[in-house]
């Protein structure tokens, strides 16, 4: 079980993030672009020349007398900018090729220069409204396809490369880190290097236009797509506080050593075929966090001098990737590990992500714990499904499906047992008041955040065998403070779970 969100963020389902905006906004702010394009491209563009000293425009006087206008010699030539203009109209009607053959009536750098401008200024709005690196190459990916990604990074490269790396938020240099991001400036040509790869082009495509064309066309659509998105939500700060002054929620007031600490015990977990070991190591690690997470809500409490309050005393938020295939199942492995550390994790589907919302130091527990666990669950489901006959029942769809869905529902049981152990065995009276207060303030950010909130439930009917494994597989990779598992929970039906 999880939840998941399908209203607008912010009130607003406009890219421009206005409350109540009917997307007329987000078209404002286009046009506005695309007119500053005018100004800063096109003046310089199409230059004239006399080679000849007869008063003609050489550039566009050919042989015969007629007008030319680039490749093609069509009509009196048009502005770079009115050229994207043409060209993004035929992308919203779904006219991929005829936008690069409108793009390739242009001349190559001026074009290049201009789609670059204009893909990075919708990159730096992006950042501006809540959205990560990260979260731009999931959508991407998503929506436009696999191929495009690379073309995305290219230019959330040289976006960021414009600030300075050094300037750049802990979170983004890891997102870029992790994607293989470069970040640098990226070159006049920096299209064309994008279409060096020449299994992102369409056949048609690259049959009816230049392949830098074609390039550009891509760009430009990924541009237009994401000036539509609407902003996604930043919880703990300002709305209108900068991205490159917002705190990292997962690590504010996180302790740096007991993280480390925690992924070398997830990471021998990972790496045992002892289940038993696996076990053991990964309930050392719950404890760990555990422990930490109750340190640090105290000290923050004796800081201010009331429940609650302190350095940190804000609940926060970090959206962690939720890939496909199965991603509903994932969602609901981050959402049990998520509640079981006092957090509470919205999917946002159409993004790829959840948003866990709660204090930092749990948040950090949160993104290691469930990276390690839907390690743990990927590999289990691999070896069930080891049986390589074709049409194998443990191969099939359903039966992963099934085998993820138990999984999570036994891992959250156990994360809750764990959690209400090391509560009860807290010997500070301070400790309740805290984490009550805390709970309450965590479940205030998501409402307000989140207005319109479903609660998602699993299939109602299930693969049988699937489910069973699944269970088994979760009981093995339960956290039960360390100790080997004395009991184990019946298994229940699948049906209706």
């Amino acid at each position: 079980m999880g939840s998941l969100y399908r209203g607008p963020w912010n009130g607003s389902a406009c890219a421009c993030g206005r409350p109540g905006c009917d997307g007329s906004g987000a078209r404002e702010e286009w046009q506005e672009l695309l007119d500053q394009l005018h100004e800063d491209v096109d003046d310089d563009a199409w230059p004239e020349e006399d080679v000849h000293g007869d008063g003609a425009n050489d550039d566009f006087d050919d042989d015969d007398g007629g007008w030319g206008a680039g490749p093609y010699g069509q009509g009196p030539p048009r502005t770079t900018a009115e050229l994207i203009s043409d060209a993004g109209d035929a992308l919203r009607t779904g006219g991929r090729t005829t936008a690069a053959q409108v793009l390739a009536a242009g001349r190559e750098d001026e074009v290049d220069l201009a789609v670059r401008a204009l893909l990075l200024e919708t990159l730096e709005r992006r950042w501006d409204r809540g959205w990560e690196p990260a979260d731009v190459l999931r959508w991407t990916r998503r929506h436009l396809g696999a191929d495009r990604v690379p073309l995305a990074g290219l230019a959330i490269g040289a976006e960021l490369a414009r600030r300075g790396r050094a300037d750049l938020p802990r979170r983004f240099r890891q997102q870029v880190e992790a994607a293989g991001v470069g970040v640098g400036e990226a070159s006049l040509g920096f299209l064309r290097d994008a279409g060096a790869d020449q299994r992102s082009l369409g056949a048609a495509e690259a049959l009816w236009a230049p392949v830098w064309a074609v390039v550009a066309a891509q760009a430009l659509q990924l541009a237009l797509e994401l000036d539509r998105q609407p902003p996604l939500p930043v919880i703990g700060t300002a709305p209108d506080e900068s991205p490159w002054t917002r705190p990292d929620a997962a690590l504010e007031g996180a302790d740096l050593k007991v993280l480390e600490r925690v992924r070398l015990l997830l990471a021998k977990a990972e790496s045992t075929t002892f289940p038993a070991e696996a076990e053991a190591l990964t309930a050392a690690a719950q404890s760990l966090v555990t422990r930490h997470s109750l340190e640090s809500a105290l000290a923050a409490s004796s800081a201010a001098g009331r429940p609650g309050a302190g350095a940190g005393s804000a609940p926060s938020g970090v959206r962690i990737g939720v890939d496909a295939p199965y991603e509903g199942q994932k969602a609901a492995l981050l959402a049990a590990v998520a509640r079981a550390n006092r957090c509470s994790a919205v999917w946002l589907r159409y993004v790829g992500c959840s948003m866990v919302v709660g204090f930092a130091a749990d948040l950090a527990a949160v993104e290691v714990l469930f990276t390690s666990l839907l390690t743990q669950a990927v590999r289990g489901m691999t070896a069930a499904g080891a049986d390589v006959r074709p049409g194998a029942r443990t191969r099939r769809p359903e039966f992963r499906r099934a085998y993820l869905e138990s999984f999570a529902r036994r891992i959250g049981q156990r994360l809750d047992e764990a959690a209400r152990t090391s509560d009860s065995e807290a010997a500070d009276p301070r400790l309740l008041p805290v984490l009550r207060e805390r709970a309450a303030a965590v479940d205030a950010a998501v409402a307000d955040a989140f207005p319109e909130l479903v609660t998602r439930r699993g299939p109602r009917t299930l693969d049988r065998a699937g489910w069973a494994s699944g269970w088994a597989a979760a009981e093995l990779a339960s956290l039960d403070a360390g100790q080997a598992v004395t009991g184990r929970a019946a298994l229940p039906s699948a049906e209706g779970a």
